[in-house]
């Protein structure tokens, strides 16, 4: 659709552009004519004073029109540089999303990896737990079975 809304501005500007042309060639199809005429009634001097007249208009106008060509020649740059910052705006966006996808998919893995690293430090504490538990149930053994040893030792 806004491909269509731009070639129907481009068609619209081509056809203004078509008008204006016509009415200078109009124009100017009426000034050589009144040149002609002139050129009929007058001297070779008043001949080549409107002759450098006629030149002098003609350059003028085609400077009007190189002007106008320039204009609209800065225009489609505009545009173009316009059209040209979107796609690396949307570009640039793509690249951003896709980059926090991956830092989400980066984020579940590294959650996923704390929480088997907390079962493992829960699990390898209770084991801990549990050695120094029985740990200590040995030294308590082991300290009743000497106490046991010097009672017959001292009893003998």
């Amino acid at each position: 659709i806004e491909q269509l809304q731009k070639c129907t501005i481009k068609d619209s500007e081509t056809i203004k552009e078509l008008r204006t042309n016509l009415k200078k060639a109009t124009n100017e199809m009426k000034e050589r004519s009144l040149l002609l005429d002139m050129y009929k009634t007058c001297t070779k001097e008043t001949r080549d004073k409107v002759a450098l007249m006629a030149a002098e208009k003609k350059i003028r106008s085609d400077l009007e029109e190189a002007r106008m060509q320039i204009k609209k020649m800065s225009e489609t740059k505009k545009e173009e540089k316009k059209r040209l910052a979107d796609e690396d705006a949307t570009r640039r966006i793509k690249q951003l999303e896709d980059q926090v996808e991956t830092l989400r998919k980066q984020v579940a893995n590294h959650k996923q990896e704390e929480e088997t690293l907390l079962s493992d430090m829960e699990v390898t504490g209770q084991a801990f737990e549990d050695m120094q538990d029985q740990n200590s149930r040995l030294i308590q053994q082991l300290r009743e079975k000497d106490d046991a040893n010097f009672k017959l030792m001292s009893e003998r």
